[in-house]
């Protein structure tokens, strides 16, 4: 049966405030956009506001069930709906943002190839977790550089 004859208000999502909490609609056709709106309806509920009714409008790209072939709804509205996939768009979402990551580590390693190499007193550099208990002595410099270090009879 339509939803539009079976329900008083085909906009579910202002039937919220009937049953005490707020109602929002979002176009589930959109996937970062449905994630923005779970995540404020979740915040909301850890807060101990209660719940919120999401309604996510998207679209059935198949027959009910198997025994379903589908053949009522025209072929064009089928067309325009899966132009409009979420998982592809998706998809090819993230194949943008996947673009801008390669080419900003692109740009990094040429920007290493093109530096100068570091001098060996920076070696050790941002190595150890406590640089001052460990890798520098009291004078500033490294103390793997002390060779009773390496003998095991410096002073740490």
């Amino acid at each position: 049966m339509s939803h539009l004859r079976s329900t008083s208000d085909p906009e579910i999502w202002k039937k919220g405030p009937a049953f005490g909490m707020p109602g929002v609609h979002v176009d589930g056709m959109d996937v970062l956009k449905v994630r923005e709106v779970a995540k404020e309806a979740v915040s909301r509920a850890r807060r101990g506001e209660g719940p919120t009714l999401v309604e996510c409008e998207t679209y059935r790209f198949r027959g009910h069930s198997l025994a379903d072939p589908d053949e009522l709804r025209d072929a064009a509205e089928k067309a325009k709906y899966a132009a409009r996939d979420p998982i592809t768009a998706l998809k090819k979402e993230l194949k943008t943002i996947e673009k801008k990551i390669d080419d900003l580590v692109e740009e990094a390693v040429e920007f290493a190839d093109a530096s100068p190499q570091p001098g060996r007193s920076q070696l050790l550099e941002n190595v150890f977790a406590d640089p001052k208990g460990f890798g520098i002595g009291p004078d500033g410099r490294y103390m793997c550089e002390d060779p009773k270090f390496t003998e095991g009879t410096a002073q740490v």
